[in-house]
């Protein structure tokens, strides 16, 4: 249940709609938000597009460039990474019964 709600947490951000161009959210999070994202793309490839479509969607008004320097902060690094890590001792079936909530949420 606690991945469910993790999940969750990320969908909503992922959602959050600010109108200022820049980053809405802290480079640890981003980090986070797109090693979930990835993470959930690759345990369900049928929707490996939804996903991302979501991460796009989460850094829509975002310019690129600020998005590829985000990318390369060690804060984003590690937070990928160590969220990736923490993904994969999860029982898989509860991961993907997580993502695909997250692929139904509307925030």
């Amino acid at each position: 249940m606690k991945i469910r709600h993790i999940i969750s947490l990320f969908a909503a951000l992922l959602m959050s709609q600010l109108a200022l161009a820049k980053m809405p959210f802290s480079n640890d999070i981003f980090g986070k938000l797109e090693s979930t994202l990835d993470y959930c793309a690759r345990l369900d490839p049928p929707s490996a597009a939804k996903y991302q479509e979501k991460k796009k969607a989460a850094v829509k008004d975002v310019p690129e460039e600020e998005l590829a320097q985000a990318r390369k902060t060690k804060e984003y690094k590690t937070s990928y990474e160590e969220f990736t890590d923490e993904l994969s001792k999860m029982p898989k079936e509860e991961v993907t019964s997580a993502c695909a909530a997250a692929l139904e949420s509307k925030n």
